[in-house]
């Protein structure tokens, strides 16, 4: 017998807090859309796993590790059958250790996300009833974009800008794929879905001045999904391998984009896609729940001795970053030299492989595959073309490890953002070994 059950629990930070996710400051005064940590449970004949996800920036492995002892203490599921991911969201909760000159973490707001979202799986499978599933896929355009483009002078740019002339063609290979997973009862009524799409929850407003928690898009789709379905509905977002995936069309005018508010109109085209994809979805078949994760230890890149100098003489320069905060921003300015400077050697001081996390969770004839990092579309597509299965999702941002772009082994050595060090901390090869490994158990649980 199969059995499912969801549940959501509301993560919305206090107001005052810092908001994660640009180089700018940011103080929370206010809400737009709530955040939630939402959680899926299916169970096969006394086989259990577990997917939830976060309205937040990233997976803290505080987070992750809080989470999973409190589920298998309560339910006995073990890690290898519990999925945690984040929405990516840049307007979340003040969460994290750490911190720098932008952002500082709220400790007491962590402790509580750390139970919240393990008490969600604990209800989720509180809740589980008789159930039975059906999936369905489409490509969606129109509303994710590449953003990184070959320009005339051969350099490769981020965010060229609106109807830049300079324009080539994309840098990298899109992943349009809309895939649902939706959960009936045994009365054949919608119970909630899994969404799983490839999109940085990046679309609230002008990134430097939102200062109001959102849950981005997905919380949009989610609310349309419940005037649909009802309010008991829960809409679980995996979001996809979107590491140099936006929302920003620029053959677009700046006033004709930003005509309504990008957030909403993208979440009312994806409910719209997803009602859609539920009159024509076919049952899918759940014989079986299984897992796997484990964590891949991946070389991290290497600075060259005369650079690492350079740095450390920038830092006898400034021994403090007072006086520099005004060109924080500028890329050749001695603020934002000498922050960067303080990153490159703490960098260097790191071990020489770095943790990523890798996990398979089959849920019958569905594998979902879940990775550490914000990584390249390219590889949601290569984890799903080589799938033992037919129908997959996979979830960026996932279950800990390190928190850092991966991009392909073609980014490297072009000026793009995401392939710098230390946003880039892998080996050009990096994102390919973690995604080996997840199509390695994905093909041990299925044999």
């Amino acid at each position: 017998m199969v059995k499912c059950g969801f549940y959501e629990a509301d993560i919305t930070g206090p107001l005052g807090c810092n908001m994660i996710g640009y180089n700018k400051k940011r103080v929370s005064d206010g809400v737009l859309e709530k955040l939630y940590a939402k959680a899926f449970a299916v169970d096969v004949d006394g086989v259990c796993g577990i997917v939830i996800s976060i309205d937040a920036e990233f997976t803290p492995q505080s987070v992750h590790d809080v989470a999973v002892e409190r589920i298998t203490a309560a339910t006995g599921i073990p890690s290898d059958r519990i999925l945690i991911n984040a929405t990516h969201t840049h307007t979340g909760g003040p969460l994290g250790v750490g911190g720098g000159v932008f952002y500082t973490p709220d400790p007491e707001y962590n402790d509580i996300l750390c139970r919240i979202v393990g008490d969600s799986g604990i209800l989720a499978y509180q809740r589980m009833q008789p159930a039975g599933a059906k999936v369905a896929r489409k490509d969606v355009y129109g509303i994710s974009f590449i953003r990184n483009y070959k320009m005339k002078d051969g350099r490769i740019w981020m965010n060229p800008g609106w109807q830049n002339p300079d324009v080539v063609e994309p840098f990298g290979e899109l992943d349009p794929e809309l895939a649902v997973m939706f959960i009936c009862d045994e009365q054949d009524r919608p119970m909630g879905a899994l969404v799983n799409y490839a999109l940085h929850h990046d679309c609230v407003s002008n990134r430097y001045h939102c200062t109001k928690y959102c849950s981005d898009y997905s919380g949009i789709m989610s609310k349309e999904l419940k005037k649909t379905y009802g309010q008991d509905f829960v809409t679980v977002m995996i979001n996809g391998c979107c590491g140099n995936i936006n929302h920003f069309d620029i053959s677009r005018t700046f006033d004709d984009f930003f005509a309504d508010p990008p957030y909403i109109r993208i979440g009312q085209r994806l409910a719209d896609e997803v009602r859609s994809l539920y009159e024509e979805a076919k049952p899918l078949a759940i014989t079986a729940v299984d897992g796997k994760k484990e964590i891949v230890e991946i070389e991290r890149r290497q600075v060259p001795d005369e650079e690492v100098q350079i740095y450390k003489d920038l830092i006898k320069k400034y021994p403090t970053t007072e006086g520099l905060q005004h060109s924080f921003l500028d890329p050749n300015g001695d603020g934002w030299r000498r922050k960067r400077a303080e990153a490159i050697l703490n960098f260097v001081q790191r071990p020489d492989k770095l943790p990523v996390v890798a996990q398979a969770l089959r849920i019958g004839d569905c594998m979902m595959y879940a990775v550490s990092g914000e990584v390249y579309s390219e590889f949601g597509l290569y984890m799903k073309r080589n799938s033992p299965c037919d129908f997959n999702m996979v979830a960026e941002m996932a279950n800990g490890g390190e928190s850092c772009y991966i991009p392909t082994p073609q980014a490297f050595g072009t000026e793009l953002y995401e392939a710098q060090i230390p946003t880039s901390k892998l080996i050009p090869q990096g994102g390919y070994i973690m995604a080996d490994h997840a199509l390695e158990m994905a093909r041990e649980l299925v044999k």
